[in-house]
């Protein structure tokens, strides 16, 4: 999912573009909001997100000042403007900032869908469009955060498997070293110690949740070598999963 930041001076115009239409739908989720452009602007730079739709008009800092900061910022953000008025020198300005789109008050579920889909296609050659080098390897390039989720939800779902970084690198077609700085970043632990993590707490649920033999949950978490299971189980929870069975 892309996230996406509302902005506007008026509550109930927050609501009803909250409400106007099911997100997700469309491959975005709303994950902020604010009622000025100083309070937007501070929640923007700790959040990043990838979509802003912004009130042209609002106390402290209107919707063009709003976009101009971010964009002397150098944040990536797409920016949809909003305005009750059919002010075409708005509109000229807010394109010359590297605005998106315009929409006029009370906005139009179809006129909406039909930006977020435009916004979309940019975001996703954003995520997408960009190859690796050995020079930019190293330092990375702006993929999306979906990108980034769905590899930790492939790792969740192939945890049994004989999964290595070579196999994601060939699932989603990027390095391996830069798929590890992304798992690291998202998670916090390297890609072999996320694994672990993973495994050892289905591990877990298995050993609460069913009969199975401790040498068939190895097996199923991923471990064919029972006694290599057990001392990974070990050096990670403090006890061997016999005993953690025991306890239950």
């Amino acid at each position: 999912m892309y996230h996406v930041f509302l902005a506007d001076d008026e509550p109930w115009a927050l609501m009803t573009l909250q409400n106007l239409i099911d997100w997700s739908d469309y491959g975005f989720a709303v994950s902020g909001e604010a009622e000025d452009g100083e309070q937007a602007l501070e929640r923007i730079i700790r959040t990043n997100p990838d979509l802003i739709i912004s009130d042209i008009r609002m106390p402290g800092m209107d919707g063009l000042s709003l976009l101009q900061t971010i964009r002397d910022r150098g944040l990536g953000a797409e920016v949809l403007l909003v305005s009750g008025y059919t002010d075409f020198e708005y509109a000229r300005k807010a394109l010359q900032y590297g605005c998106a789109g315009y929409l006029v008050k009370p906005v139009e579920e179809q006129e909406l869908v039909e930006y977020l889909s435009k916004v979309k296609g940019i975001l996703d050659g954003k995520n997408s469009g960009v190859k690796l080098t050995g020079e930019n390897e190293d330092e990375g390039y702006q993929w999306g955060k979906i990108q980034v989720q769905n590899m930790v939800k492939y790792i969740q779902e192939h945890f049994g498997e004989g999964l290595t970084l070579a196999t994601l690198a060939g699932e989603f077609k990027m390095s391996e070293s830069y798929i590890s700085s992304l798992i690291k970043k998202r998670t916090g632990k390297g890609f072999g110690e996320h694994l672990m993590e993973v495994r050892i707490q289905k591990a877990q649920e298995y050993l609460r949740t069913t009969n199975d033999s401790i040498e068939a949950i190895a097996e199923r978490v991923g471990y064919p070598d029972y006694f290599y299971f057990t001392k990974v189980y070990k050096k990670a929870t403090g006890i061997s999963p016999a005993a953690y069975r025991r306890q239950l």
